[in-house]
């Protein structure tokens, strides 16, 4: 995030109607049962935690009750609680993967229309996220209860999970595109489809591309050369 640049900031930028309608499509707006709260909100209170960088649901709960400023962000009422943990875990499930990369895109745009997002130079990188499964005790390359994770290198040594593969806008530190794959694919697999994300998020402004050697093979150098002749390679 651009320095001096706070979540509130951030939020007055985007427009939310598109990102409404989307959040509240698997929520009943009518009929019998109780009303949920408010998806915008509990969208709103997610995009803050990583905005500022809260390190769990229930550290952000308690953030909640205490700030007056963070829950004028969140659309809580003074009389209302916070959202309970429970809450954002079943909001997470119920928009689910496809939803939220909708989301993501198209806040992509508002932060690039809105100029929070510059993109002339992007960072590709992974990280590891460990799966919440034993190993396979047929087959201990794969998880048991989760048979799509993979045994891949996880810093040091070797873990079951997934590698999320993310390309962010290096000035402001958002993402911009991400692939989530089996930890034992090589970078190199992903990074075409990984730049082209990039580049259609950010209306082909990227100029310069930072990755490590990981991600460094002939044919992304020469799609480079091939595709957009102003963007240059800097390997690290």
């Amino acid at each position: 995030m651009r320095k001096g640049e706070c979540s509130c900031s951030i939020l007055s930028k985007l427009d939310l109607d598109d990102i409404e309608e989307v959040v509240w499509e698997p929520y009943r707006k009518d009929g019998a049962g109780r009303p949920p709260r408010n998806p915008i909100g509990i969208f709103k209170a997610l995009i803050v935690k990583r905005l500022r960088q809260i390190p769990s649901d229930r550290e952000l709960y308690r953030r909640l009750w205490n700030d007056p400023e963070l829950r004028m962000i969140c659309d809580i009422e003074d009389e209302e609680k916070p959202y309970h943990p429970s809450q954002l875990t079943r909001f997470r499930k119920r928009v689910g993967p496809e939803r939220l990369e909708r989301i993501m895109n198209l806040m992509i745009d508002e932060l690039v229309d809105g100029g929070v997002v510059n993109g002339e130079t992007v960072v590709m990188d992974a990280a590891f996220i460990k799966a919440y499964s034993k190993r396979d005790p047929h087959d201990d390359s794969r998880g048991y209860s989760d048979p799509e994770a993979r045994v891949g290198r996880s810093g040091k040594t070797y873990a079951l999970g997934y590698k999320v593969h993310v390309a962010a806008d290096s000035e402001s530190e958002l993402p911009l595109a991400f692939i989530a794959a089996p930890a034992n694919q090589n970078e190199k697999k992903h990074a075409d489809e990984l730049l082209d994300k990039a580049l259609e998020a950010t209306r082909r402004q990227v100029k310069m591309l930072v990755a490590d050697s990981q991600y460094s093979s002939r044919r992304l150098r020469e799609k480079i050369v091939d595709e957009d002749r102003n963007l240059t390679p800097v390997p690290i």
